[in-house]
């Protein structure tokens, strides 16, 4: 039992996760990375010679962990096209100009290359953890990079961005479980979901991790993480299920709901007729507009919600 305890602390704290890819997901990630690698090199090479562009620098070294996010996370935050090329581009401005104007204290320009980056990244929700190895091989990628000068954001950072992205819509297209971006996957992958009132067990641990090892490709986060997640979602739905008093112009409900059933309006009128005008703020008919009676809308909604500064909607107490 000591022995088992200990185990199993150890593999915590080293973040061995219990949960891995099959041996299908990691040939086919491993064979899509193989010719996406291939494809940057050659079409890079090709794309230069057919504009009679004569660069040494043809191949963006971060690129590869690029790939790495790219075919074995093809769903994860981090790997979809904005991250990609944003990410990857607002670094390489800020490793040129740190180097261009912090040059002569190669540390220094190093250093905050990569600080200032993750700065820009995280504020214009692009972050892209390449995108750091990126600025930082503007700044020590040597004197043939240093020639590039602001030539570095177009070859090969750029024009491999957008080989890699390309090539990863059309290689894992044909695997329905990875297809790329995420929206591609979750658009054509629908869900059965099972009404409030045809449930009759509750969702357990081991079904939400069932749940995720269905999912198919890999997903970015720790056993304990998951576990986390599950617990405070089932904190938060212990919360008294009423129905607001009142329902208040220019504020924003929320139905409460799980899955697909799940959206939020806002509102927008409320006229003499006690008809309520709304707009759908996130769901399945996110953007829609709609209208009902206040009392229909009372019965829909829950309770009030805000989102925060990183785009979270949170319940208002």
């Amino acid at each position: 039992m000591i022995n088992s305890a200990f185990t199993k602390e150890i593999k915590l704290f080293l973040g061995i996760p219990t949960i891995g890819p099959t041996f299908k997901e990691i040939i086919v990630s491993s064979f899509t990375a193989l010719l996406a690698t291939l494809c940057i090199i050659y079409i890079s090479k090709d794309v230069l010679s057919y504009f009679n562009v004569h660069a040494n620098i043809y191949i963006l070294i971060p690129i590869a962990a690029t790939s790495v996010l790219v075919f074995v996370v093809p769903h994860g935050a981090l790997s979809q096209p904005w991250q990609v090329i944003a990410g990857n581009l607002i670094s390489a401005f800020i490793g040129v100009t740190c180097y261009q104007y912090l040059g002569q204290d190669l540390a220094t320009a190093a250093a905050l290359s990569v600080s200032i980056s993750i700065m820009a990244m995280s504020l214009l929700r692009c972050v892209h953890p390449p995108g750091g190895a990126t600025a930082l091989g503007a700044v020590l990628g040597g004197d043939t990079i240093h020639q590039l000068g602001y030539s570095y954001l177009l070859i090969p950072t750029l024009l491999n961005c957008l080989i890699i992205i390309s090539v990863a819509i059309a290689f894992n297209y044909p695997f329905h479980w990875r297809r790329y971006p995420s929206h591609l996957y979750y658009k054509y992958n629908l869900t059965t979901t099972i009404s409030p009132g045809a449930r009759t067990n509750e969702v357990t641990v081991e079904d939400f991790m069932k749940a995720v090892t269905e999912h198919g490709s890999f997903i970015d986060m720790t056993d304990e993480g998951w576990n986390e997640i599950f617990e405070k979602a089932k904190q938060h739905a212990e919360y008294d299920n009423v129905h607001p008093d009142t329902i208040e112009l220019g504020q924003r409900y929320s139905n409460g709901k799980i899955g697909k059933e799940w959206e939020i309006r806002e509102v927008l009128a409320i006229d003499r007729k006690k008809t309520i005008k709304y707009l759908v703020l996130a769901g399945e008919h996110t953007n829609l507009s709609g209208s009902c009676s206040v009392n229909a809308f009372t019965a829909w909604s829950k309770f009030k919600v805000t989102k925060n500064d990183i785009g979270i909607w949170s319940r208002l107490h």
